[in-house]
């Protein structure tokens, strides 16, 4: 039934978003203060601030991130898990803060990427991603799907936000006084139809704030420039989340349940459907990922050997590749700028693949791509698979990349599993 009550709500709360809009115009939210944020010189420069300290940080931690998940596939330790939880912590709340930025200083003109997603696969790559986050709150995330088979038309990158910032809010909406010993569970479900999407979050143990949409609407409207007392990062989350529905004709509710205690966050959207002939391949972002039989363990050396050729300028992320892909057993050449690949791809006829950094000097990634799809170095600059391997990662950059004409995508600091994904795609497709 709230599933359904979030439909009569929706609209009751756009309208009391703008009235209340009207009556204090300092107070900018996602719909109405969208307009300006474009404008401002201010949210500007904290877009490239915020991107640039996005990069910077992303670096060393992708370094952190392949050496712990090395060591954790030679030895499984707890430890070794906690440190990834944390530095995964890190990368969302850089993400988060990144985004913020971006959405509110390209409102008018936010990229967007259209493509048919898997809602379901889409939602336990989530959970995969926020079940150690979970854990430390003394929850276990269970999800509910309408099927495996709907397709959504939309920007992935759009919608995995909406839908994890929203459940990040509510685990940050957690009391840490007092863990449970015995683990509850955070119920996640969706269903679509005639073209409306609905996700119920039910956590029972948030704490509900009767400021929380208030808190909200601040968090939306912040900037670098403002001196304000510092805002918990639930709120920055959920304003996040609401900022990108607006896009949607959607809206964000929430309430206490009556009965059993905790929260329900309701999400309801728009968006374009269809039914997919069944398959096993799960298309999300343009890779098609682990099945849901699969082990969480993959095999450390993979069967086959293809020739990669890295571009990546950081000498540490070099290093750092060439002991990833001597674990899987492939064979590894490495470029330190755009041109280097060129050269290189001319001169050769063996590259099976290119991870392509995209921030390199003398010649980006982006235009180094662009160059290959046009020919300029050969036949096999042509067609053969590049990856974007890049620590840039903001809303809607794949679908620049995927337009330079780049086959994968995959972001820093790069997951072991989601590298022999692409590897394993790459086989299968030849």
């Amino acid at each position: 039934m709230l599933l359904l009550f979030v439909l009569r709500q929706r609209r009751q709360i756009r309208e009391l978003s703008h009235h209340q809009d009207r009556a204090t115009e300092s107070a900018k939210t996602p719909a109405a203060g969208a307009g300006n944020r474009g404008t401002a010189k201010a949210d500007v420069g904290s877009d490239v601030l915020f991107a640039t300290l996005s990069h910077e940080l992303r670096t060393p931690l992708n370094g952190l991130l392949g050496i712990v998940q090395i060591l954790n596939e030679e030895r499984e330790d707890e430890d070794f898990v906690a440190i990834e939880g944390c530095a995964r912590h890190m990368l969302a709340v850089i993400s988060t803060l990144v985004n913020h930025s971006k959405i509110q200083a390209e409102w008018d003109d936010l990229p967007e990427y259209r493509e048919w997603v898997s809602p379901f696969e889409m939602f336990e790559q989530i959970k995969r991603h926020l079940d150690f986050r979970a854990g430390l709150r003394g929850l276990n995330i269970k999800l509910v799907h309408q099927d495996k088979r709907l397709r959504l038309r939309g920007d992935y990158d759009h919608l995995r936000n909406i839908v994890e910032n929203t459940i990040l809010g509510s685990l940050e909406a957690i009391s840490l006084v007092e863990i449970p010993s015995d683990r509850k569970t955070l119920t996640v479900s969706w269903e679509a139809s005639d073209g409306e999407v609905r996700v119920s979050v039910y956590n029972p143990l948030e704490i509900f704030s009767d400021d929380r949409r208030e808190q909200i609407r601040t968090a939306g409207g912040l900037t670098t420039g403002e001196r304000l007392p510092r805002i918990k990062m639930e709120y920055l989350y959920w304003s996040v989340a609401s900022m990108l529905l607006e896009k949607y004709g959607g809206a964000l509710f929430s309430k206490v349940h009556p009965v059993e205690g905790g929260v329900t966050t309701l999400l309801s959207f728009e968006m374009e459907q269809m039914q997919a002939s069944p398959s096993e391949k799960l298309p999300v972002g343009g890779l098609s990922l682990e099945s849901e039989n699969r082990q969480p363990k993959s095999v450390k050396q993979l069967p086959f050997k293809l020739s990669i050729l890295v571009a990546e300028d950081d000498p540490v992320a070099r290093s750092l590749m060439a002991s990833v892909l001597k674990h899987m057993g492939q064979e590894s050449h490495f470029a330190t700028n755009g041109r280097e690949v060129l050269d290189l791809v001319s001169q050769s006829k063996t590259f099976d693949l290119i991870l392509m950094d995209i921030d390199m000097p003398i010649m980006d990634g982006l235009s180094a791509s662009i160059a290959l799809r046009n020919g300029e170095a050969g036949e096999l600059g042509t067609q053969i698979p590049i990856v974007a391997v890049t620590a840039f990662n903001t809303l809607s950059d794949e679908s620049r990349f995927k337009k330079a004409g780049m086959n994968y995508f995959l972001p820093k600091p790069v997951k072991l599993q989601h590298l022999r994904d692409v590897l394993l795609e790459v086989v299968r497709s030849e």
